[in-house]
């Protein structure tokens, strides 16, 4: 009979294969087990990566549309608190105004004046607020603020009223400047963009267009006629009583007009604030079936994993008592 053996150096370096194997086996499967997941994707799906890749993109492709929608949803609803303050300035103003035109006393004109032009400050500042540096109200132009200070408007529009002698014609020249294709509104105070931004897309043929800037006519007749409160008593008009009073009641008139415009830009805007959280609803229920798709695809038995790994181990600590006792022979032990 003829016996075959393996050497004890072949034998030694076989049981240091065997342990690594076991070794890696064990990593693999620990890693298994807190992840719960497999982490041999193409051992588990027989080669076949085609559904796991498809399923990758989409989620892909979910997680960014809302990242977008998480974005513009935090702009529109910075861009209504702006337009809200925008409003509420405007209101106080009108009440303040309504006091002063109804009042027989020239006391509250100067303090109307003020006002006017502590809320044109204020809604300058508000149409020029940013997130995260973008500029909302500048259309394309994100990096720049889309309206020059309030001294500045208030310093322009004077030069453009300083011919005019009457009530009628500064509001005229106001009206002029602010409203006129190429005029000094627009080559003075508004600094953003011509072009609005374009729609931003989240998924399923939807998109969420910001296209407001701070050039719309509702901003523009709202800002004209605060401008025109607060230049009221200055005193380069050389307007008497009369004239003053007859120029704030224009611009309550005007702000009272313009109310309208407000609120219909306010209630677009509630619209599409509505239509994003609803896709923002719809990409996070898009997001997670496609997660547990992948999570069917890949995902382990945990009891199966646990005993497989419970075997690995075993077979481990047998390697290392082998190991132990090779390590232990010798020649006096042998020949004993």
């Amino acid at each position: 009979m003829t016996l075959s053996s393996i050497g004890d150096l072949a034998q030694g370096f076989s049981l240091r294969m065997r342990q690594a194997d076991l070794k890696a086996d064990l990593t693999q499967l620990g890693t298994e087990i807190s992840t719960g997941q497999v982490s041999d994707p193409v051992n588990r799906l027989g080669g076949h990566l085609s559904s796991l890749s498809q399923v990758e993109y989409d989620l892909t492709l979910a997680e960014r549309f809302a990242s977008s929608a998480h974005e513009v949803a935090t702009s529109a609803s910075a861009m209504q608190a702006s337009m809200t303050l925008v409003s509420d300035l405007s209101d106080k103003l009108a009440g303040t105004l309504t006091q002063v035109t109804n009042a027989t006393g020239q006391a509250g004109m100067a303090a109307a004046g003020a006002e006017a032009r502590g809320a044109l400050e204020s809604m300058t500042s508000a149409l020029n607020t940013s997130v995260a540096g973008r500029h909302l109200f500048s259309g394309t132009l994100t990096k720049t603020p889309p309206l020059a200070s309030s001294d500045t408007i208030l310093s322009e529009l004077r030069t453009a009223i300083s011919g005019a002698t009457s009530p009628a014609d500064i509001a005229a020249s106001a009206e002029a400047f602010f409203r006129t294709s190429g005029g000094g509104f627009e080559t003075l105070i508004y600094q953003g963009s011509s072009e609005s931004l374009a729609p931003i897309r989240l998924g399923a043929g939807e998109a969420a267009d910001l296209d407001l800037r701070a050039d719309h006519a509702a901003f523009r007749d709202t800002l004209m006629y605060t401008a025109l409160a607060a230049l009221a008593n200055d005193p380069t008009l050389s307007l008497n009583a009369a004239d003053r009073r007859d120029l704030l009641d224009r611009s309550l008139n005007g702000l009272l007009t313009t109310k309208d415009k407000q609120v219909a830009l306010q209630a677009d805007l509630g619209v599409t604030e509505a239509r994003i959280e609803r896709a923002a609803t719809r990409i996070e229920s898009e997001a997670t079936t496609l997660r547990m798709t992948r999570n069917e695809l890949l995902s382990i038995d945990p009891y199966e994993t646990a005993s497989r790994m419970e075997e690995v181990r075993s077979q481990l600590e047998t390697i290392y008592a082998i190991t132990a006792r090779s390590a232990r022979l010798n020649l006096v032990n042998f020949l004993s």
